[in-house]
């Protein structure tokens, strides 16, 4: 009996065709399937959908980035984003505006003694199941 030998040029001919075989394979399908995709069945409204978010996203961004005069009598105005995050920085670095020190303190601590809000001490060595008794009491 005869022994037969695979050899190395047989194994890699072997692989190059099974893998010609999947890529010729792919071809088909991207070619026969892809390009004649149907069209969406909500394919309108998806538009429509895309419409408004893309106007909403445009008046958001004009909104962030534009100046607009928004009350003139209050003196109420919109400005650009990046300008107000400056403003509002270097109004706090200075010390004024609305980052300015208050003159009397919000709230008086030192009146107030620490007897007032003691709260009684409770029986920790209740049992769970008199945690939960509720006391009813009927009202005419």
């Amino acid at each position: 009996m005869s022994k037969t030998q695979i050899s190395k040029s047989n194994t890699f001919l072997t692989f190059l065709g099974c893998l010609g075989a999947f890529l010729v394979f792919v071809l088909i399908i991207f070619v026969a399937y892809l390009p004649n995709r149907p069209e969406r069945v909500d394919a309108q409204v998806y538009a429509t959908r895309q419409a408004k978010a893309d106007e909403s996203r445009a008046a958001g961004v004009q909104k962030l980035t534009n100046y607009e005069l928004i009350d003139a009598e209050a003196g109420t105005a919109r400005i650009p984003i990046d300008e107000a995050i400056n403003l509002t920085i270097a109004s706090y670095n200075s010390g004024e505006g609305l980052f300015s020190p208050t003159e009397t303190p919000l709230l008086e601590i030192g009146s107030v003694s620490v007897e007032e809000f003691e709260l009684p001490a409770q029986d920790s060595s209740a049992t769970a199941d008199e945690a939960f008794d509720i006391e009813t009491t009927e009202t005419e």
